[in-house]
């Protein structure tokens, strides 16, 4: 087997803890958009359980469409109210948004310890102002931060963006 030169910053608990979030902010988006009346299809592919995960261009969870217009949408599963990502990520996002010309929508979801829901917030690629985040996480990614006038993710902002 081949030996890799480089030590991982996350173990593979700890990276995998990181998806419980996420797989629970899904789970309630997705029952959101039912009870909303919006379709969805997924877009970009877990790979959290391939042997080799390497870091590269992140790829929204999913196309929302709703009135004829589509939009790329990713759910990020939350402990705080911090709207930070990754800035690879949202460099990404940024990409997809420009070569696929539709929106990019980033739904922050916050849990408290005990996993119960205690704020839901949606960010849009180029209206909603980010900064880069000058001391890099825990682990070693760097970040950024969207400003605090995030609108709540409901029914009737969501669907203004499809307007």
């Amino acid at each position: 087997m081949r030996q890799l030169d480089f030590n991982p910053t996350k173990t593979s608990e700890e990276f995998h803890r990181n998806y419980r979030l996420h797989d629970l902010a899904e789970e309630v988006g997705l029952n959101l958009l039912v009870q909303w009346g919006f379709e969805f299809s997924e877009f970009g592919k877990d790979k959290r359980y391939e042997k080799l995960w390497e870091k590269g261009e992140d790829k929204p969870d999913m196309i929302v469409s709703y009135n004829g217009k589509s939009v790329l949408l990713d759910w990020k599963g939350k402990q705080s109210r911090k709207w930070q990502i990754n800035e690879r990520a949202v460099k990404s996002y940024e990409n997809w948004k420009k070569k696929l010309k539709m929106e990019m929508i980033i739904c922050f979801f916050v849990f408290d310890q005990n996993k119960v829901l205690m704020d839901r917030k949606f960010a849009v690629l180029g209206v909603n102002n980010y900064t880069k985040v000058a001391k890099m996480q825990w682990d070693k990614n760097k970040t950024v931060e969207f400003e605090n006038n995030l609108l709540e993710f409901n029914r009737e902002n969501f669907a203004r963006i499809f307007e």
